[in-house]
């Protein structure tokens, strides 16, 4: 079996998910995992597939075929992934330019890998300005502490918190 990475995106429109889920079916794949969201009017995802070689061909022929999206499938060439500890960072702000540029920067300093990143801008009626939040899931490299890559993410600026916590 291999796995496929799927991402896709495309004009937001009622059903694509139900169109992404049957063509994966009804070409043998296994839908795996995924991440799909709106964003601005468009509706994007990047999905994990397993399926058999035999299928592949076929079922990459009947994904480029849908006309809502624009697809890419990448095959996931690892053989297995090594155990690691995984960390679940929360920043939240006043929402500002280059928060996550800041944060990001501050994170590739240190080694560390962004496993997953959300983030979202929502007002906030008591304060009177949006409030910015990021959450990272993170894998740090041997040696790096926790306790250090929160005193370095916290010395980027006075009007970010920082919230971790082991996964």
């Amino acid at each position: 079996m291999k796995h496929l990475i799927i991402t896709v995106i495309g004009r937001d429109q009622a059903g694509l998910v139900e169109t992404l889920s049957d063509t994966i079916y009804q070409n043998n794949g296994n839908w795996l995992s995924s991440s799909l969201s709106k964003l601005a009017g468009q509706f994007a995802g990047i999905l994990q597939v397993e399926v058999a070689d035999q299928h592949i061909a076929a079922l990459s022929k009947a994904l480029s075929e849908i006309e809502a999206l624009q697809v890419q499938i990448v095959e996931d060439e690892s053989k297995t992934s090594p155990t690691t500890t995984l960390f679940n960072l929360l920043v939240t702000g006043n929402d500002r330019v280059g928060i996550v540029k800041d944060v990001t920067t501050k994170l590739k300093q240190l080694g560390v890998n962004i496993n997953k990143l959300k983030t979202d801008s929502d007002s906030a009626p008591n304060w009177g300005y949006p409030i910015f939040t990021a959450d990272f899931q993170l894998e740090l490299p041997d040696g790096l502490s926790i306790e250090h890559v929160q005193e370095a993410l916290e010395s980027i600026a006075d009007d970010l918190t920082i919230d971790i916590d082991n996964n």
